[in-house]
């Protein structure tokens, strides 16, 4: 996957990266706070997110992207829907969801052999 500041990244490159990777169109909307219309158009490249919306694809995007490095398509989109241990047994989809998007960062950069003290 490519990373976000590669140049070639656009909006409808994020949202397909997001939906090969286990995401429908309508959780990533739940995620960012949008309708599904809204995603379908920046996947379709005719608009983009905006400010707190573009922040939670972005980290949407971020998690995936570390998720990658740890596990196939299929793997990641099994630990995204299902329960983990790390997170008190809470579904990580269910978290970012409400927009609680730290302790899922956090487990994920662990997971990948991240940046953490």
């Amino acid at each position: 996957m490519e990373a976000i500041a590669d140049a070639g990244v656009t909006y409808p490159k994020v949202v397909e990266a997001l939906r090969s990777n286990g995401l429908d169109l309508t959780e990533i909307g739940r995620v960012t706070g949008v309708q599904l219309r809204q995603v379908q158009h920046w996947l379709a490249g005719t608009s983009k997110p905006s400010n707190d919306t573009q922040a939670r694809l972005l980290d949407l995007h971020y998690v995936i992207n570390l998720l990658t490095e740890v596990y196939r398509p299929e793997g990641v989109d099994i630990w995204l829907h299902g329960r983990q241990r790390a997170l008190r047994g809470e579904r990580p989809i269910d978290l970012l969801e409400r927009g609680s998007f730290e302790p899922v960062i956090t487990l994920v950069e662990q997971l990948a052999g991240g940046f953490l003290d």
